[in-house]
């Protein structure tokens, strides 16, 4: 694995468990028509993404609603707040 791809694998993981910590349930699952994005179903915050989608994807429509979200409280590492201030 590359080093890129490590990055992008390391930072994809920690936004998987914001996410976790922001009780929003992420499944990947393979879909026709749509890459993902968040819904609330029963309540409940779902992020469904594509899984066929490659990891950088997934870190980006990932990104893209997490940071939509109150992350004060949230323990941010320094890579990954680079990378959100990029997405800007």
């Amino acid at each position: 694995m590359s080093t890129a791809s490590q990055k992008t694998a390391k930072l994809l993981t920690e936004l998987e468990e914001i996410a976790g910590k922001l009780e929003i349930k992420l499944r990947y699952e393979a879909v026709s028509k749509a890459k993902g994005g968040l819904c609330t179903m029963d309540g409940e915050k779902l992020f469904i993404i594509d899984k066929k989608s490659t990891k950088e994807y997934k870190l980006l429509i990932l990104a893209r609603v997490i940071k939509e979200f109150d992350l004060s409280d949230i323990y941010i590492s320094p890579k990954l707040r680079e990378f959100l201030d990029e997405e800007s």
